[in-house]
């Protein structure tokens, strides 16, 4: 999870970068509940988040919605914009009020020769999310509890806060209904689990608002063998 340690693609640009790609491409603003996109819908601009939280979501064959990822400051989506083929696999639905930078393919072209570091920024970025996936795909065979407490370890590296004494609020309203999309279960299994988590004194809260043992979770998913 080395990707959640890292700067948004934004805090690595310069003050003056930041700047003059938002003159080139300026930002666009959104409120809680509107779609960015749909899935099917043509992908012909990088989106880069500037202020928060998208999450990225479509229904499985039996129309549950599955939540892949909540995207937060720094993070980039579309990232296939360069194919004129190319289109959303999943719906962008704003979790509160959103900020985005749209860099269109007209665009990149201007960028790319007015701020050469953009690209390779870009790049950087593109190559740290890549071994992100790679970390979320193994774990999507493990057991649902190990699932969901990585997932609250994710949630909480990405937009917690410290608020004392070891615990750490995350930054998001979250239903179970969320968390169960977020781990591809159902809403009674995640109920199960964040109960035995509370016994174990690692989580506390209910209904949207949840504070977890952050050092304590880690070590308890390290050397708990899980079985479903």
């Amino acid at each position: 999870m080395d990707y959640l340690q890292q700067p948004g693609f934004m805090e690595r640009l310069s003050e003056y970068e930041r700047a003059r790609l938002g003159q080139i491409c300026p930002p666009k603003t959104y409120r809680r509940g509107d779609h960015l996109f749909r899935a099917g819908d043509r992908c012909d601009a990088l989106i880069i988040v500037i202020l928060g939280q998208i999450k990225l979501a479509r229904l499985t064959p039996w129309g549950q919605e599955r939540i892949i990822f909540i995207a937060g400051e720094g993070d980039l989506l579309g990232t296939n914009f360069l194919d004129p083929a190319a289109h959303f696999h999943s719906d962008g639905v704003c979790l509160g009020d959103v900020m985005i930078c749209p860099v269109s393919r007209d665009h990149i072209e201007q960028v790319a020769r007015e701020l050469p570091n953009v690209p390779l920024r870009l790049a950087e970025v593109l190559s740290e999310r890549l071994s992100h996936l790679e970390d979320l795909l193994e774990l999507s065979t493990a057991p649902v509890l190990q699932r969901l407490g990585q997932a609250l370890l994710w949630l909480c590296a990405r937009f917690g806060r410290e608020i004392g004494e070891g615990w750490w609020e995350l930054g998001l309203e979250l239903r179970q209904e969320d968390l169960a999309a977020v781990c591809g279960t159902t809403r009674v299994t995640v109920t199960h689990s964040l109960g035995f988590l509370r016994e174990q004194g690692l989580v506390e809260g209910t209904r949207g608002s949840y504070r977890l043992q952050r050092e304590a979770l880690e070590r308890y998913l390290e050397i708990t063998p899980w079985q479903d």
